[in-house]
């Protein structure tokens, strides 16, 4: 280490670092101080401690490359989705504004002109806020190698998201596009409507679903595992949450999937083929092996809705129909989160507190009733309350 004076007071510090993790070369910390002999002896005892606790890094690491080096490090624990998702807002939001920008010149500055930027361009918050969580988790990796002292998104200000009302479709828009379906060229997406409804799984979920898992003895299927479309590809994986659960059947989804699978049966045998527990319950292919695709899902499930004049209506918005009506019906809170497939109740909570808001009011109302009635009934016999 080594302090040099130049004029006027101005010293430069300068600290050995160790290897630059990329290169290998020998790096140093170099920085300017202006004040006197003592204070600069003081500045760069401060700066040898910071540099051996990790706190100051010489590394030459661009911003690109720690994001590379991090996708490496987490991808194998990422779902193929959300890991092609990180790509994508690296390739075409974070690298081209912040990718040569030395990581230990990055500044919270830095990172909130790009939100601002990308607000102006017209990018929704939500999305900004998807480059702001992988900013942030690359620098904290960046932290954790020692390669800076803090993570300068900490102290960075992405836009605020503010969630959006849910409009979830009534019963009677439900029976519509289910009989749609089953009247279309492909009736089987009927089958595949009326399940989503009643058990509001995710669609990647639904067309997951082999016949192993649909126990129609029991009324119940077990929903263990999702496709994930990537590109023309379709990529089968454990559920968004990593958890299994078994849902219960209605007596008339029972019927309704009892006699879709005779149908597939009798499908499968016309091509000489035998229809195995491990078909998929919607596929196109006589033998059931192949699943349909996801996004095929999405936009069957649009033309539907254009044709019968139902407009704001997502496939995904079925399962806000599941939830919302058996909050509405007084389901508690901890059988609908386990029902959807959430993580913990906390999650539900928070996409239908409006809806949970509606059942207690309701809850008051027949409070308000039961002790309108009392009173009416202690007012007829004549007898007041007793007192305690």
């Amino acid at each position: 280490m080594r302090a040099v004076k130049g004029r006027a007071g101005y010293w430069e510090l300068a600290v050995e670092a160790g290897r630059d993790p990329l290169t290998g070369r020998r790096s140093r910390v170099v920085r300017g101080f202006r004040g006197t002999k003592r204070e600069a002896e003081q500045a760069l005892n401060r700066l040898v401690t910071d540099v051996g606790n990790g706190q100051v890094s010489a590394s030459a690491v661009t911003f690109s490359e720690l994001l590379a080096l991090w996708l490496d490090n987490v991808g194998g624990s990422l779902s193929p989705t959300t890991l092609a998702g990180y790509r994508l807002v690296i390739a075409r939001r974070i690298n081209p504004a912040l990718g040569t920008v030395k990581l230990r010149k990055l500044s919270s500055v830095h990172l909130d002109r790009v939100y601002r930027a990308l607000s102006d361009e017209g990018l929704r918050p939500a999305t900004i806020r998807q480059v702001h969580a992988v900013c942030s988790s690359a620098l904290s990796q960046a932290v954790r190698w020692g390669w800076v002292g803090f993570n300068v998104a900490d102290r960075a200000t992405p836009p605020p998201v503010r969630r959006v009302a849910l409009k979830p479709p009534s019963p009677e828009d439900v029976i519509r596009l289910i009989d749609a379906a089953k009247s279309s060229r492909s009736p089987e997406l009927g089958v595949l409507v009326h399940v989503a409804a009643v058990t509001g799984a995710r669609r990647g979920e639904l067309v997951a679903l082999r016949w192993s898992v649909v126990d129609l003895v029991g009324a119940e299927v077990l929903v263990d595992r999702a496709m994930v479309q990537l590109g023309r590809d379709v990529v089968e994986k454990d559920t968004k949450t990593h958890q299994a659960r078994r849902l219960a059947l209605d007596s008339g989804t029972v019927d309704l999937l009892g006699r879709y699978k005779t149908a597939m049966e009798e499908r499968a045998a016309l091509f000489d083929v035998v229809l195995s527990d491990d078909a998929f319950v919607f596929s196109d292919a006589p033998d059931g092996l192949t699943p349909w695709k996801p996004d095929r899902i999405t936009l069957a499930f649009s033309r539907l809705c254009a044709q019968e004049g139902i407009e704001g209506v997502r496939f995904h918005d079925l399962r806000h129909f599941a939830a919302t009506r058996l909050l509405a019906s007084g389901v508690d809170v901890h059988t609908v989160s386990g029902r959807l497939g959430h993580a913990n109740a906390a999650t539900t909570l928070g996409v239908y507190a409006h809806f949970l808001q509606s059942a207690d009011k309701a809850a008051a109302d027949t409070l308000g009733d039961i002790l309108e009635q009392a009173s009416k009934t202690v007012k007829r016999s004549g007898s007041p309350p007793a007192v305690r």
